[in-house]
Formats: C-alpha cells, structure tokens, sequence
C-alpha cells in the first residue's frame, strides 16, 4: 500500500452489515439453524468489500462462507470457514498475512474462539450477496461485520470479481506413498502429460483474470518431508514446459529447506507442523506478481517428487475474473473433515475418503523403483536384521549446536522436556514434526533382552548422531547425507538379559536431524536357533 493514498479525500459512502442485535441489547450473534443457510449481508452495487470479520467457536471445516456477485447462477466463493481465511484441517492459530489474519487464545487447537479477517478487496457492479451455510446437525452461533463502501461505475473500470475455491484429495493416491521423501528410487522422471493430468490441482478456470496464490493443508501421514514437490502452472493452454515451473512445494511457498513456523505478509504457514503434530497450513499470495491469463489456467502441484506421496492434502485458490465464474462445489461435510488420530495413528475412515484417479507410472519404472528400494532397506527382508524399532520413542527439548563428538549423556531419568514421538509408516523415527529449529534432540527408548548376547546396533540418520547403550557411548558419526540410509553409524553391542536404554543425538542443523532408523543385526559368524530371544524387543 502507498501510504500517501491515505491522504487522498474521495467521494464515497462506508457502510457495513453486522450481527449487532437490533434490540440494543447484547445479543450480538445470528444463529443459523442445522443444515441450513442464511444471508449475512446482500448489498446493492455498485460497491467494494473491504473487510469481512468473523468469530465463532467451532465448525471450522462443517460451515461454508459462500459468495454471489451481480446475480449470478452460481457463487464465486465457496470454501470451508476456516480455510477461506487461511486455517486448514478446523484447527485455529494467529497469524497475519496482508489480505489474511487470524487471532485466539487458543494456538493450534481444533474447534476455539477465532477471530477472522479479510483484507481483500472484493468488486461488484449490481449487487453483492454472503451467506454462511451450516453443515451441521446443530444451531451455529455466528457474529460478524462486512464493511463495504459505495462507489461510482467508473471507479469499477477493468476490475475483477473475486474467487476463492477449495478442493481436497483424502487421501492423494500416489504411487509410491511408503516411500521416504528423497530416496533414490523415488526419483523417476515426472514430465509432459502426466504431471498436466496427474499432479495435484489447486485451481483450473476458464475466462480472463489472475491468480492471486494459495493456501495448502497437508495432513503429514507418511511423516517424513511432505513438499519436494514442484509446481507447475499452465497459462492459456497445454505445452510442455509449462509456463511457470518450480523447484518445489517450500520454494513455491516462498522458503527453503522445508517450512519454518512463520507467517509474513505474503508467505509463510499458519499453522505449522511441529507444532500441531502434523496438520500443516502454508500459503503463497502473489501480491507483486499474479499469474495473468486470457483463456484459462492450471495451477498445479506434485506431491511429494513425480506424486509419489499418499497424504490428505486440501487448498483454497484465490484470484480476480473477468467475470462471475462458477467455482468447484465443494465435497460434502463428512468428507472434508479432519484426519483423525487413534492412539497416535493416522486413520482415514471410509466415510472421509475423497480421492481422485490413482497416480499411475510406467509399469517397468515402477518394478524397479521397487526393487531398489527393498534394497535400500534390506534390513526388512533379511533374517539376519531386525525390523526396525519405530515407536514408543521419546524426543528432548531442543538443545544448543555442538560438537556431535561431544555432546553429553542425557537419559529418561533426566528432565529434558520428553515428550512421545508419534509413529509414521515409514520406519524412521520422526522427529521434525515434533522438535523445529537448528540444535540438538534426543531420542531415547528401552529394549529387552531376554538371553545374554552380542548383535550390531544400526542407526540410520542424515545430520551427525552420537549414540548412547546404557550411558555410555557407543558410536558417532559427523557430517551430513541426504537421504538418511538405513544405518550409518554402527554399533557393536553386548547386552545382559534384562532392560537396557538406547539414546541416539541428532544435530538438526542446517536443515538435517529429521529422524533415524533404528534396527539390530546378528554378527557375521553368530547365530541363535531360539528365534524368540534373536533380538533384543522393544519394551
């Protein structure tokens, strides 16, 4: 904004519909019956909206925010409450974009007090109509303020009306989706007609406008990174290459290495991973750069590199048309909710399915990519490892960067700040989600040994680790490698029948420490006939 613009006197007239209650008592809330819908402000033209502030408790997902311009057939906005303003899976937090804000007392919980807002500007030549519709069984209690202000025809001259849509893929059916993000096999060549057919759709409309960014949830199942995938845009028609082409999902948000848990002006996440264990909102709004089109556009997404992930993704697409233009419907309530947790896992119930097509790749390309990746990790099909020890770990506080070869002894019996790292289906023990920012984290578990013996710990991990058996140290590796392979510090051990503690230190700088791999292997040469008390067991 140009500050001097504030000074400029205009004819004009501001108005405003809220929910003050008429009586001049203070019973300032509309109620909204169940699995209905009422009109919060319908406003003769010509005019802009330049404010819309709404509050309420809860429904974040289940109440729609539906906008009709100059009386049109069809609405131009239509998206879950929560998302329209840039808060996914009904979960609230505060932040602050340029055309979005949010603000509770309540950071990173589901269904709180939130207040809303919307900075953007919204034109309309005959007549402007909001309603709120509410997809619940139950009374929805509702406040808010529409400020607009009238203006003349001329003021109007080439601007565009406002839309916003939203879409979701519950789960996305990628091809690969127990793969970990950036391993080898993963990296098969995703070009041409595929990734125009196959990625992830944020926006496809037809007419005159530009798109104006993007808001993207991400409900992280798998666990490991969530966004190395590009975005590609296509501007008035198919070509290959598309007329924007990315480098992947955090860079087209406007970061790098991965998302930090801040919200500027025009990029940033509202709600952040870590600390929400595993709901993630991030948002790209081109302020200085919208993507012009004449004919129609295609906004896309891989997920994961070449779509091989299998998470709940959903977004809300903004952008100024020509004209009023019929967005996407809306999937129904049952089945734009969240991705619930049973018992720290991941469950997507039948009922809250919505996917599309399967992600389908050359059949040879995918056998391969098979393969290699059993063989990557080998530790699951070879009787002389283990399976990989993955839950029940507990994760510290984060610690100040040191030396890895130095960093001290801390166990469960210490107060660091322990809390559970939930399990991911890709056997890495995940803790980025869980524990952000450069330093130190520790990981820590018991095992049980039921007969005296002597095996070869592995720890997999991609920043420097030092590790620890009862105390005392038993291994350490510096220096960085990504992906993380299965073992990369080995430790022999000898262990007593009995409970025994392994603590393994993950220097997060730089962007590394995501998690490790922990697992045992026999000794070349040993062997034990009891297959019960082959391993030492999680406790």
């Amino acid at each position: 904004m140009n500050m001097l613009d504030l000074t400029t006197l205009r004819k004009g007239s501001t108005q405003r519909f809220s929910s003050w209650d008429v009586s001049g008592r203070n019973g300032d809330a509309w109620s909204i019956p169940a699995r209905s819908s009422r009109v919060l402000a319908d406003i003769k033209g010509p005019g802009v909206i330049n404010h819309i502030w709404m509050t309420q408790g809860r429904s974040y997902r289940e109440c729609l925010i539906k906008i009709t311009w100059d009386d049109a057939p069809q609405p131009s906005v239509l998206c879950p409450l929560g998302d329209f303003f840039g808060l996914g899976h009904g979960m609230v937090n505060s932040y602050q974009s340029l055309l979005f804000t949010a603000s509770t007392w309540a950071n990173n919980q589901f269904n709180e007090g939130c207040a809303l807002n919307s900075y953007a500007a919204m034109p309309f030549r005959k007549r402007a109509v909001i309603e709120l519709v509410n997809d619940t069984d139950a009374v929805h209690s509702q406040y808010f303020y529409v400020d607009y202000e009238r203006v003349s025809a001329r003021d109007l001259d080439k601007r565009g009306y406002f839309h916003a849509e939203f879409r979701r893929a519950c789960p996305f059916l990628g091809w690969a989706p127990e793969m970990l993000v950036n391993t080898p096999p993963t990296n098969v060549p995703n070009t041409g007609r595929e990734a125009w057919k196959q990625n992830y759709v944020i926006l496809e409309t037809k007419g005159r406008g530009h798109y104006l960014g993007c808001n993207l949830s991400v409900t992280n199942i798998q666990g490991s990174w969530w966004g190395e995938g590009d975005d590609m845009i296509w501007v008035d028609g198919y070509k290959w290459p598309p007329d924007l082409h990315g480098t992947g999902s955090e860079d087209y948000l406007n970061q790098a290495w991965g998302m930090q848990p801040n919200a500027f002006l025009r990029n940033g996440s509202s709600l952040h991973e870590n600390n929400t264990g595993g709901y993630q909102t991030s948002y790209v709004h081109h302020i200085d750069n919208p993507v012009r089109f004449t004919k129609d556009i295609k906004v896309t997404i891989e997920h994961g590199h070449a779509n091989h992930l299998g998470n709940e993704m959903s977004s809300v697409a903004y952008w100024y048309a020509e004209k009023p233009t019929r967005v996407v419907d809306v999937p129904p309530v049952a089945k734009r909710l969240r991705v619930p947790k049973v018992n720290d896992e991941w469950v997507i119930p039948e009922e809250m399915r919505w996917t599309g097509k399967p992600v389908v790749i050359d059949q040879a390309v995918l056998k391969q990519a098979r393969a290699d990746y059993a063989e990557l990790f080998k530790t699951r099909i070879s009787e002389r490892y283990s399976d990989f020890i993955e839950a029940g770990w507990m994760v510290s506080e984060l610690f100040q960067a040191k030396d890895i070869a130095k960093v001290p002894y801390r166990g469960m019996n210490d107060k660091v700040g322990w809390v559970k790292v939930p399990r991911q289906m890709n056997h890495l023990i995940q803790v980025h989600g869980v524990r952000g920012g450069d330093g130190l984290v520790y990981l820590a578990r018991k095992v049980r040994v039921a007969k005296a013996g002597k095996w070869n710990l592995h720890v997999g991990h991609d920043g420097g680790a030092r590790v620890f058996v009862d105390r005392k140290p038993v291994g350490c590796t510096p220096g960085t490698i990504n992906p993380a392979p299965h073992t990369r510090t080995t430790a022999p051990v000898s262990l007593a029948a009995g409970e025994h503690e392994i603590v393994v230190v993950l220097d997060r700088s730089g962007g590394m420490g995501w998690g490790a791999f922990v697992s045992f292997e026999l000794p070349a040469g040993c062997d034990y006939s009891d297959r019960k008390v082959k391993f030492p067991e999680p406790v």
